[in-house]
């Protein structure tokens, strides 16, 4: 019985199951080599599963933060109409549609930021930005830690 109905323990649970109890059954190589594939991106969804929405809500806060540092340091209106269109985002809706939608204003924003950050030859900013940037590929690279090239 599964006593934490969570996305994450249920997509572990049948990844234990299919590794457990499928992949010893099967004979064939290529099948079994298939199985180890899916169970990889089932685990890394699980992974997501599970943090997905703090991430992206985590991420919105720092990118918007950085564009309005950038806006403070050089007025543009870019960065006005694309810090209007987060704020005009779905913030208070926790379904992971809405979440995403804010996230991507967010990034449209932080994107801009970077722009006007390199054009005022900002040094600092564009370290900022750099470190920011590094922050979320270790975010992804959590997600991906699990991740086994199988087979080859």
């Amino acid at each position: 019985m599964i006593s934490r109905p969570l996305t994450d323990q249920l997509v572990r649970d049948c990844c234990r199951e299919l590794t457990e109890e499928v992949l010893p059954a099967l004979a064939d190589e290529t099948l079994k080599l298939r199985l180890i594939m899916a169970v990889t991106v089932l685990e890394n969804a699980a992974v997501r599963a599970a943090h997905e929405i703090a991430w992206m809500r985590s991420e919105t806060g720092t990118a918007v933060a950085f564009a309005r540092e950038v806006a403070a340091f050089r007025a543009d209106e870019r960065i006005e109409v694309a810090l209007a269109e987060v704020e005009a985002g779905p913030h208070a809706s926790l379904h992971l549609v809405d979440v995403v939608d804010v996230y991507e204003r967010a990034s449209r924003a932080f994107d801009v930021a970077v722009q006007v950050a390199h054009e005022a030859q900002a040094e600092h900013l564009i370290r900022r930005a750099a470190d920011l940037l590094r922050a979320r590929v270790d975010v992804e690279r959590t997600v991906m830690a699990i991740y086994a090239v199988v087979g080859r």
